[in-house]
């Protein structure tokens, strides 16, 4: 999110022309209650109005198109579709900004309102007090919901959320104001969605819980509209302003139909003729309660088979196959016996896509073949506030075999006033723990998960329980896919023996050495974390299931003994200490003797600490302080590793900078800026003193800072302009600026814009950053690389023998605060250091193996190369060879060395 900080400045520079259109026009949206769930899918966005269309934008911009807006007692919802596919708020070109008071007088001014908060990259950020992002927001319950490649999009935002600052509510008036916002690539203002002074929408309360039962659509004096005119209509009739009242359709009352056996049914109000396949019926409901603990409970009267709608989605279907249901669909079959009612419930979830007010109940009747005689269709829609629990499908759950290691599902179809409390059961009386939904899932199963599964459902009027299922698990042997390998491993080194298998779980794995079981070693991997020579010998792993047991093949693990001496690999330094890093442990008694230690020119080494968190390393404490520019040798003789070997080694050294966050070894520099008090600066870095140093590679910084940061840690919020060519006339602004980094992230700037590495796409390559302590504090220390590059062209940043800088502390709205120094640049010019002969190498050892082949054994530092011959050799490397390293045998003679 680090790089968003430099888009949000961008941003705050864009947005400055905005502010102060206060006179524009509002665009009031009609409050619509609604339980929404951002999934990406929106058929419970069916009731809200559509809020606003708008024109299409800037194509390098989001272009929105149409926005809808609804609340619950809990979040604040926004929908909006694109003219043309964007991944929207995946990055800070579309922002929304909230008037939460809906008084364009206070918070931020922008497009005609007073924003209290702005949401960026899913991110709210303060502004109550009318600066752009003052700090952060508490609970602000962002999801969204919807793909790159789409134009549909769904946002909550939490009616909860508060100021982070002091904690207080952000919506404190029911009546608000919002305004998207695009911008272009260049952070530029595009488009306001509305164009002007925000949408304002007043939050509508939570809907009272119904008292008492009341019906929705009765059996008999419901009117519906009736299309029986054996025409195709598409999915159009679907749509709630679709016209009913069109040639083809006509109004009745149920029942509706024709039957050879009237008295098995309720009595036919509205006679149809015989012969179209297909049917369809339309009416109408008010709702105008909460939908939570109300049972809608459907009685229905069907002769074949049909699909129900909610406001033009399927809510459920009866006797008709799964799938897509075309005009010429047959139902599968016939209502049995005839004249018997369909009892099912639509719970507060099911009937998520009603809306508060109007709703529209569709349905589409198909025959079923040969059932042209008959055709009857009619029901009753319920909203029951005391209704017991009820199992609607005794079909349900449904019997289930699977292999073992798949998953199980079992459903059910259970309905009733709530709350509904759900339990499954196992084998009847079992209690699963957990298992406390409508639907539960094993998704792992086992051999002892065979049995039957059932669920208990209840309520405050009754209990009901569904019938048992059974489920049958079937077991597959285990099959070893692949076999363990032989390994060599260097004494002291570790080892790795592997394998995989498939099958029945649960698979058992126990690995055996020399035949016998070794403790513990019961998983597909067997780790040795130092080999010995005990653990050399033939190993082989025992793989069983609950089907069968199989054994893999005999391998080998052989064990080199390591008789390379310690080599050193590093040397760092403080004034006073030098920390050495062996190649390899090194024994405590020996490494800790001053005996075995001597450096020159002219310095006595008075302890030698060995590091108890890393015996690889030792501590030197020396008695004379230690000088930037000098070239010192360090010389080990006696120094012992943990298998004996001796140390006799040398290696040259040079006083540097480490980046670790410590600053011993900065002692002796001068600071290249420094001031003598405090600055004004609010909430962002007040620079007390700078150091700069270099070495062959790197520039090394050091920044004290007078006091702790509020917001973060340095670098955050911090700009520093580089001008790397030492030429005012090249780069960004005055300063000549060609790299900008900010927050740790660099950008270039040697086009002349502030950002264009960010902008066109051209970053810094190999910048090498460091920045430590990665903690709020007063002291840090910081790395570049001297040979970074342009992205744009490759081109050296560093291009002559020094460099001018300007570090500037902003606080969170981004507002310079303090800069170092006040006027000017800092001028920088390399320092000439010493020159210091690499490392020694690394040794090679070899080692005969079975069937006429070696293995070279090194330690660090260097590359293996091999060559045919040594007279006019010509040495090739070897990168990917690791110590110990099996030469393929053959019969040409071969050579090898180690080189830097």
């Amino acid at each position: 999110m680090k790089t968003s900080q430099l888009k949000s400045i961008l941003l705050g520079i864009g947005l400055a022309c905005a502010g102060g259109l206060t006179a524009l026009a509002q665009t009031t949206v009609p409050g619509t209650f609604k339980h929404i769930t951002i999934d990406g899918s929106f058929a419970d966005w069916t009731g809200v109005p559509l809020a606003y269309t708008a024109a299409v934008g800037a194509a390098n911009a989001i272009q929105y198109e149409n926005v809808y807006i609804a609340n619950d007692q809990t979040n604040l919802y926004i929908r909006f579709t694109l003219y043309s596919p964007r991944a929207a708020f995946a990055n800070s070109f579309d922002n929304i900004f909230i008037d939460a008071d809906n008084a364009t007088g206070t918070g931020y001014a922008v497009g005609g309102l007073g924003s209290e908060m702005l949401i960026q990259w899913g991110g709210g950020y303060q502004e109550k007090s009318g600066g752009f992002n003052e700090g952060g927001i508490n609970n602000l319950g962002w999801n969204i919901a919807g793909s790159a490649d789409s134009t549909d999009f769904e946002l909550v935002i939490s009616l909860g959320a508060t100021y982070a600052a002091d904690s207080t509510p952000v919506f404190s008036s029911s009546t608000l104001s919002l305004l998207l916002e695009g911008d272009n690539t260049s952070y530029a203002n595009s488009e306001f969605v509305p164009t002007g002074g925000g949408f304002v929408y007043t939050l509508v309360s939570t809907p009272p819980p119904p008292t008492s039962d009341s019906t929705l659509i009765s059996l008999n004096n419901t009117s519906w509209q009736v299309n029986a005119s054996g025409t195709d209509l598409g999915t159009n009739w679907l749509d709630q302003a679709y016209d009913d009242t069109a040639a083809g359709w006509t109004a009745g009352t149920g029942l509706f139909g024709y039957t050879p056996s009237p008295a098995s049914y309720p009595a036919i109000h509205t006679a149809l003729a015989g012969g179209p396949s297909t049917y369809y019926f339309r009416t109408h409901f008010q709702w105008t309660n909460e939908v939570a603990n109300v049972a809608f409970v459907v009685t229905n009267y069907l002769s074949d088979g049909a699909v129900y709608y909610l406001n033009g989605h399927e809510m459920r279907r009866i006797r008709l196959a799964e799938g897509g249901v075309a005009f010429g669909s047959a139902a599968t079959g016939t209502n049995f016996p005839a004249g018997r009612a369909d009892v099912f419930g639509l719970d507060a979830s099911g009937l998520e896509p009603a809306a508060i007010g109007d709703n529209i109940l569709e349905v589409e009747t198909h025959q079923a073949p040969a059932s042209s005689a008959e055709m009857v269709f009619g029901l009753s829609l319920k909203a029951a506030t005391q209704f017991p629990a009820l199992v609607v499908s005794t079909n349900l759950p449904a019997n289930q075999s699977v292999f073992a290691g798949d998953a199980a599902t079992f459903t059910s179809e259970v309905m009733g006033s709530g709350p509904l409390v759900y339990q499954w059961y196992f084998n009847g009386t079992n209690a699963i723990a957990g298992a406390t939904a409508s639907t539960y899932t094993i998704p792992f199963v086992l051999t002892n998960d065979v049995g039957t599964y059932s669920l208990q459902v209840s309520n405050s009027f009754s209990v009901a329980t569904t019938r048992a299922a059974s489920l049958t698990v079937s077991n597959i042997p285990v099959v070893i896919t692949t076999e363990p390998v032989s390994q060599i491993a260097l004494e002291g080194n570790p080892a790795t023996l592997s394998v995989s298998a498939t099958g029945t779980p649960v698979i058992r794995y126990q690995w055996l050495l020399g035949g016998n079981p070794i403790p513990g070693a019961t998983n597909a991997t067997y780790y040795l974390a130092s080999s010995y020579g005990t653990n050399a010998g033939v190993y082989q792993v025992v793989v069983s299931n609950p089907a069968s047991t199989t054994n893999s093949s005999l391998v080998n693990l052989t064990v080199l003994l390591n008789t390379i001496p310690p080599n050193i690999i590093a040397i760092s330094t403080t004034p006073n200490q030098i920390l050495v890093t062996f190649s390899k442990p090194v024994e405590a008694a020996t490494a800790g003797n001053i005996a075995n230690y001597s450096v020159t020119p002219g310095v006595t080494v008075l302890s030698a600490t060995p590091n108890p968190g890393n015996p690889a390393q030792v501590t030197l404490t020396t008695g004379v302080g230690l000088d930037f520019g000098t070239v010192y040798t360090l010389k080990v003789n006696g120094v012992k590793d943990v298998f004996g070997n001796l140390a006799h080694v040398s290696g040259q050294f040079a006083r540097a900078i480490t980046i670790d966050g410590s600053f011993g070894d900065w002692s002796g520099i001068t600071p290249v800026f420094s001031t003598d008090a405090p600055s004004a600066a609010v909430n962002a870095a007040d620079f007390k003193e700078v150091y700069v140093y270099n070495d062959a590679n790197n520039y090394y910084f050091r920044v004290t800072l007078w006091a702790d940061l509020t917001a973060g840690h340095f670098p955050t919020f911090v700009n520093m302009f580089f001008d790397t060519d030492n030429d005012a006339g090249t780069g960004y602004s005055a300063i000549g600026s060609d790299m900008l980094i900010q927050s740790g992230y660099s950008y270039q700037q040697k086009d002349g814009g502030i950002g264009n590495g960010l902008v066109d796409g051209f970053g810094i390559n190999g910048l090498n950053w460091l920045c430590l302590p990665q903690v709020p504090g007063t002291n840090f220390e910081f790395q570049i690389s001297k040979t970074a590059t342009f992205g744009e062209d490759g081109s050296m940043v560093f291009s002559t023998n020094g460099f001018k800088f300007l570090f500037q502390g902003m606080n969170p709205s981004f507002q310079v605060q303090d800069q170092a120094p006040n006027n000017g640049l800092i001028a920088y010019t390399n320092l000439i250091t010493a020159t210091v002969a690499p490392l020694p190498l690394g040794q090679v050892a070899m080692f005969p193996l079975p069937g006429r082949q070696v293995a070279l054994v090194w330690d660090a530092p260097g590359i293996l190369q091999q060559s045919p011959a040594l007279t006019g050799a010509v040495w090739t490397n070897l990168p990917s060879a690791t110590s110990p390293y099996v030469v393929p045998a053959t019969d040409a003679q071969q050579f090898f060395r180690l080189t830097q």
